[in-house]
């Protein structure tokens, strides 16, 4: 159903921002009970001098906290009490009819990209130097170790943290040149958790800056960006965030995720956790609608204990003055998905079988055999033996001190270990299916210090695609 906002709006109600009128017309079709809605906003939410009325669809109206009076598209998902919207409801931030135009081509490209391709099961995580000193980078360490335990081992992960003491850390210029190259390579989903401003990402703002998202180009696996990062969604054309850069960019992601003010380090933790938590078993949710309500649901329903909550508000938050469940309330209004919620993401099915004849021994042959649906008979196969996604490689070296001696060796080391740190397969081997089956031998490798592996398998053809774990425990 498309509605004209000339239909719904007087010209004098969009060019005051009055949402009211097109709040009213969603709550009497959007009736409880019914098929599940996705509201697709097509226009900027605030009045300016550049842009004509007829291209805005104006915004309603924060009431919490800091969020009093400042535009937000929360009202328009009719939340309930605790603030959890009943429908999805996303944003394509377009000033013109091009920049619309790119919006829907990449949307629509994004949806129908069905041929196999390695990024339609990565997922992406860039993490921000947390500030704080070595406590604070530890904490974060901390909760990624927890966060990639929770995930699917199926999952594809390339992580970047900026913080010295992690394994996953490059020195500058190479942080900088490895994430965007990392984005342009393509996922599924990537996910960015540290500080930012309007126009960039980073500590000191020199991480990603808004000029290199409005110039991104993903010419396969555009996925969602989902940032925790401050002013990422900013609305204000003087100064727009680097999210509506990168939505408006007709090569960059095909949705952003992320608040459009000062938001606060935990509830970005519930919302991010609230988005992984879609993410740790199969079947995964079809559209994009269905993540975006994890994150509501992360939001306004979240687990966080007391002294947690009371270190992250002190550390980076509203230093004790406001209470959590206030938080939640101004963060679901705060928050918002630019994007199509209606979008049917193009995950890979997890529908091979596998089995392996023994328990995984140190230096031994490790035989495994499968079973493929009818759509990828004789299908080209990969079958790996990986470390769980929240280990530690055995192969780091150890960094030397930072002193003007050691620079050139301790940035090659820095480099070699961001790499294996990255690299989780210990063993691989390629087969062809006859018919629907499938086996080969893996040759473990001696060294075997992980209590538990993952058993993967993928399978392709020419226009299919489909994936097979199995988590192997040593004797």
């Amino acid at each position: 159903m498309v509605l004209d906002t000339t239909d719904i709006f007087s010209p004098q109600q969009l060019q005051q921002g009055d949402g009211t009128p097109l709040l009213a017309r969603l709550k009497a079709l959007c009736q409880p009970g019914r098929t599940p809605a996705y509201v697709l906003l097509a226009g900027i939410c605030i009045t300016t001098a550049q842009v004509n009325a007829e291209r805005i669809v104006p915004s309603l109206r924060g009431t919490v906290e800091r969020m009093k009076g400042q535009p937000t598209d929360s009202g328009y998902g009719l939340p309930g009490p605790d603030g959890m919207p009943a429908i999805s409801v996303g944003r394509f931030p377009a000033r013109t009819a091009d920049e619309l135009a790119g919006m829907v081509r990449k949307t629509i490209a994004f949806e129908q990209a069905a041929s196999p391709a390695p990024w339609r099961n990565r997922l992406l995580l860039l993490l921000g130097n947390p500030g704080g000193g070595p406590f604070a980078e530890m904490f974060v360490a901390q909760e990624l170790q927890t966060d990639l335990a929770s995930l699917y081992p199926g999952w594809e992960m390339r992580t970047l943290f900026n913080a010295s003491s992690s394994p996953f850390y490059l020195p500058r210029p190479h942080d900088h040149d490895t994430a965007l190259r990392y984005l342009q390579e393509g996922q599924l989903f990537s996910i960015f958790l540290g500080h930012s401003y309007a126009g960039g990402m980073g500590l000191d703002g020199k991480f990603l800056l808004r000029p290199e998202w409005e110039d991104m180009n993903i010419p396969q696996g555009a996925g969602p960006f989902f940032t925790c990062g401050c002013f990422a969604c900013q609305p204000n054309e003087n100064d727009p965030g680097y999210g509506l850069a990168a939505m408006r960019n007709p090569s960059g992601p095909v949705a952003v995720i992320g608040a459009s003010g000062l938001t606060y380090s935990a509830t970005g933790q519930l919302a991010v956790e609230g988005l992984l938590g879609s993410l740790e078993r199969p079947p995964f949710p079809e559209r994009l609608g269905q993540y975006w309500l994890a994150v509501q649901a992360g939001l306004a329903r979240g687990k966080m204990d007391p002294g947690t909550f009371a270190l992250m508000d002190m550390a980076d938050g509203s230093l004790g003055k406001t209470p959590l469940p206030v938080q939640r309330l101004e963060h679901l209004e705060m928050w918002l998905l630019l994007g199509d919620p209606a979008l049917r993401l193009p995950v890979i099915l997890d529908d091979i079988t596998l089995s392996a004849d023994g328990p995984v021994k140190p230096g031994s042959n490790l035989k495994v055999s499968g079973v493929l649906p009818d759509r990828l008979s004789n299908a080209a196969v990969h079958v790996t033996l990986e470390r769980p996604l929240n280990s530690t490689s055995s192969a780091l070296e150890p960094v030397p001190p930072n002193s003007p001696e050691n620079r050139r060796a301790r940035e090659r080391i820095l480099i070699a270990n961001h790499h294996r740190a990255n690299s989780y397969v210990l063993t691989e081997a390629d087969a062809v299916a006859v018919g629907k089956t499938f086996s080969v031998s893996l040759a473990v490798p001696a060294a075997l210090p992980w209590t538990n592996l993952t058993l993967k398998a993928s399978a392709t053809t020419s226009n299919e695609s489909g994936l097979g774990v199995l988590v192997l425990r040593k004797p």
